[in-house]
């Protein structure tokens, strides 16, 4: 460009900048926070509001983003507590079963979702599952399967809010054909007890923070759907629920259900080891027993209880025998010999 030629364009942009700051001093300054201050310390004072209580916390830079903050008030899903210090939920406690009324939901001040247990391989283990006075088994044993598949899985469901409530988040169908998909309730600590334990699932490992709570807080919301504990009780899971196994409620995954009566003791033992190797959920239903005391008496020297759930632990394919894990905390099932397991079960689950 030779020298002294002024470009058309740096004159346009001159021009457009002069406008822009004339533009700009025409317009009104946007209020400080002193002014702001101000105005709302006036507003108070003609309300009659002392000064000195009208909290004021306006900064530049610290701005809430929308839907931080939930507030009962607000409609929100909180409500607090008479001591003002912890959470409870905002639904209704779910019924207890009817042989119970009377006992009381006590607040577990100390909850924890989940505690790492000495020995533990993982906060989340099978052994911290027992089933209370209810007959939940399935999904006490869906629980203890799915933690020692995945434990990670457990630990997706609960969200500790740190006030004394839970976020827990089960897998639900709405219609027998559709996908499981999450549904997030917000559940407290509050129990029922039976004197200082929970009445149904109980608590487990104990340290100086606290008392491990997750199987009690899932077995709570699983009733919190249904509206009380007794619609969880065995076979009252099916009714008005879209239920299709417990380790689907807990993972989202398909459970798949393998008659014994359709496989051979090898297939059986084959299956189970499977399962366990590739980190799949895993239970087993005995049969029901009531009306042959023979057989009842047979399977309760191995630990084995008609009409029960259990989880396999481990499979000795030289030995040809199954381990299994009783849904109550005690009374295990060790080196049980495949053709008695053929004569005592009816099902095998396998989860994804």
């Amino acid at each position: 460009m030779a020298k002294g030629y002024a470009s058309p364009g740096a004159d346009n942009k001159k021009a457009a900048a002069a406008k822009n700051k004339a533009a700009a001093e025409q317009q009104p300054a946007a209020p400080s926070n002193d002014m702001l201050a101000n105005i709302l310390a006036q507003a108070a004072a003609q309300e009659g509001v002392d000064s000195e209580q009208t909290v004021l916390a306006l900064t530049e830079q610290e701005v809430a983003p929308a839907g931080k903050y939930d507030f009962a008030e607000d409609g929100g899903k909180y409500d607090w507590a008479e001591d003002g210090d912890r959470v409870q939920q905002q639904e209704e406690l779910p019924g207890l079963r009817p042989k119970h009324e009377g006992k009381e939901y006590k607040d577990i001040a100390n909850a924890q979702a989940f505690i790492k247990g000495e020995g533990d391989a993982h906060a989340i283990d099978p052994n911290d599952v027992a089933q209370g006075a209810l007959g939940d088994c399935y999904l006490i044993a869906g629980m203890a399967a799915v933690a020692r598949a995945n434990p990670e899985a457990i630990q997706n469901l609960i969200k500790d809010n740190g006030d004394g409530t839970f976020d827990v988040t089960l897998y639900i169908r709405q219609y027998y054909y559709s996908k499981p998909t999450k549904v997030t309730k917000t559940v407290d600590a509050r129990m029922p007890m039976n004197g200082s334990k929970p009445l149904y699932a109980k608590a487990g490992d104990k340290n100086d923070e606290g008392t491990e709570l997750w199987t009690s807080l899932i077995e709570k919301t699983v009733a919190q759907h249904k509206g009380s504990y007794d619609l969880i009780s065995g076979g009252n899971i099916n009714k008005g629920f879209e239920f299709h196994g417990a380790t689907e409620l807990l993972t989202g995954k398909k459970e798949g259900y393998m008659a014994l009566s359709s496989l051979d003791e090898d297939d059986a033992l084959l299956h189970i080891a499977i399962a366990l190797d590739d980190k799949q959920p895993c239970t087993c239903d005995s049969l029901n027993m009531s009306e042959d005391q023979d057989l009842a008496s047979a399977a309760k020297k191995f630990n084995v209880y008609g009409n029960h759930a259990y989880v396999p632990s481990s499979v000795d394919l030289d030995g040809r025998t199954v381990d299994l894990q009783n849904p109550w905390g005690s009374h295990h099932v060790e080196n049980l010999p495949i053709a008695d397991f053929f004569k005592f079960y009816r099902s095998i689950r396998v989860g994804a």
